[in-house]
């Protein structure tokens, strides 16, 4: 065996890539939503409060403090201009955090242009009302 004097570098086990297999990309934001298990004739049964973590044009991710009690949610939010947006979803997963919160995912559901503005508003409230850095 023979041992030089010049190291050769060791190559690192590479981790494989992660592909993002969403038709749309996420955007992350914090905004409170209050959100309301509906059932089958939307009528309202459980109530709860979260805060919305990332938002496509499709769906979005929320952290709430309780888990859901329906698998369809109605969610509204006060939008900059102090009205009230609110829309309908299907919830998606719902997973308890170590911290003991809920992280819920949701499908949007309506017709597209419900869902575009309810989307841009969520997008426009963060944006307005974040903490600058």
């Amino acid at each position: 065996m023979k041992i030089s004097a010049v190291s050769e570098p060791t190559m690192k086990a590479k981790k494989p890539l992660r592909l993002e297999k969403r038709k749309r990309s996420r955007v992350s934001i914090r905004v409170p939503v209050s959100c309301v298990s509906v059932d089958s004739k939307d009528r309202p049964f459980g109530r709860n409060r979260g805060i919305v973590k990332n938002v496509s044009q499709t769906g979005l991710k929320l952290e709430a403090e309780k888990d859901v009690s329906s698998d369809r949610l109605k969610l509204a939010f006060m939008d900059f201009d102090k009205n009230t947006a609110e829309i309908t979803g299907k919830v998606v997963f719902s997973r308890k955090t170590p911290s003991g919160t809920y992280q819920i995912g949701v499908q949007l559901q309506g017709n597209r242009l419900e869902i575009i503005r309810f989307v841009s508003n969520l997008v426009r409230l963060h944006h307005y009302t974040k903490e600058d850095a």
